[in-house]
């Protein structure tokens, strides 16, 4: 008999303290984690893991938007009209050329062109008073002229363009007999011509294309509505931004059109000038269209395992979509679509969610997002919770 002795189970009451310790603990710990850790734990290597259980994580980055697939610029009428006006460009004093057997007389005229470019239909007009042998008249050193002058007021000599420059010098002088002497007597000398008014010529107008616009151009061409009387009028020339892109007389009373290429477009102001040589046009209808390639969507793809289904189907789990935006304070419009189903997305908020239990199918599924503004998504999560 063991007196004040203890027995067995008293003597191991403090290991059996400490067990029921350790079991609380641990109940402990277990209830306070979370849900999908909590059922991981206890059902060991049969439960679907937390990284099985993410099914898509991703940065779309920036998806741009293009808001409409055709853009018209219109521009205003225009009316450009041929514009001469003549006048009086040189004029010279009286003189006197003559030769003879011992003597001779030659006449210098010197004058000038302002602007060359703009001078057109220039002409000689003078008066014969006395006309004896051949006038001989030679511009720059060029004969223009030779012969005998039956009238005191003959026709003007044409003075050539392509010898004209913007300094000239008109010489006069006599040939004929060598006993006899010839003599021109000349009055009213004049240089005449007409003065091309230019600006009446020449029209520009400006339009815009957008920064998404020209990143996004597919093609694009000009039109226009041209108005004359096809007979009256000389070629066209269009410029884009300095850049002819047309040249070429346009039908009348008719829509012409022509291709613009990307390279010649810019972002922000363009400007478009139409410059006529002859005769006058009305423009009307003038548009710059620029058709745009079709917005491109953002997809992705996950796959959802046989046993992960079976417990989303006995609600177990959600499958929730997260999308977290740069927080850019503007607002973000998208049109969401996981297989085959449809939702819109409107907000400022930086941050959108949507339970998609419903829309998922075992094995593969996709989600796309086709913007309608801007956007910039920093992270796509699609996990079961």
């Amino acid at each position: 008999m063991n007196k004040r002795g203890k027995s067995p189970i008293q003597s191991g009451s403090p290991a059996v303290a400490l067990i029921g310790i350790i079991t609380l603990l641990f109940i402990g710990y277990i209830l306070f984690l979370p849900a999908e850790e909590r059922r991981a734990l206890l059902e060991g290597e049969n439960a679907t893991s937390l990284e099985e259980r993410i099914l898509l994580d991703e940065s779309p980055g920036r998806l741009e938007f293009t808001e409409r697939a055709v853009n018209d610029h219109e521009l205003a009428n225009i009316y450009l009209a041929e514009s001469k006006q003549a006048a009086v460009l040189a004029q010279e004093n009286p003189f006197t050329v003559s030769t003879g057997w011992f003597s001779g007389q030659q006449k210098t005229m010197t004058f000038t062109l302002h602007e060359p470019e703009k001078t057109e239909n220039i002409m000689l007009s003078f008066q014969t008073l006395e006309r004896a042998g051949e006038l001989i008249i030679t511009l720059n050193g060029q004969p223009i002229f030779q012969g005998y002058i039956p009238v005191q007021n003959p026709p003007p000599v044409i003075l050539p363009k392509q010898l004209l420059r913007s300094t000239n010098q008109l010489e006069f002088s006599v040939t004929g007999g060598f006993f006899s002497k010839k003599k021109y007597a000349l009055t009213d000398i004049k240089v005449v011509g007409e003065l091309v008014e230019t600006e009446r010529q020449t029209s520009s107008s400006t339009f815009t294309i957008s920064e998404s616009e020209k990143d996004h151009l597919d093609n694009a061409f000009l039109d226009f509505y041209a108005i004359c009387e096809q007979q009256d009028v000389g070629p066209v020339t269009i410029e884009l931004n300095g850049k002819a892109v047309y040249s070429s007389t346009p039908s009348c009373d008719s829509i012409n059109r022509q291709d613009l290429y990307k390279e010649d477009l810019r972002e922000s102001k363009n400007t478009l000038t139409f410059k006529i040589t002859k005769g006058s046009y009305r423009f009307e209808n003038i548009r710059v269209r620029t058709i745009l390639k079709p917005v491109k969507s953002y997809i992705d793809y996950f796959t959802l395992k046989s046993e992960l289904y079976d417990d989303i189907l006995d609600r177990d789990f959600r499958v929730i979509l997260r999308m977290e935006f740069v927080d850019d304070g503007e607002k973000k419009q998208a049109q969401l679509n996981v297989n085959g189903k449809f939702d819109a997305i409107n907000q400022i908020d930086p941050e959108y969610e949507k339970d998609i239990t419903t829309l998922v199918r075992e094995g593969n599924n996709y989600v796309e997002i086709k913007p309608f503004t801007e956007l910039n998504i920093v992270k796509l999560t699609i996990k079961a919770e």
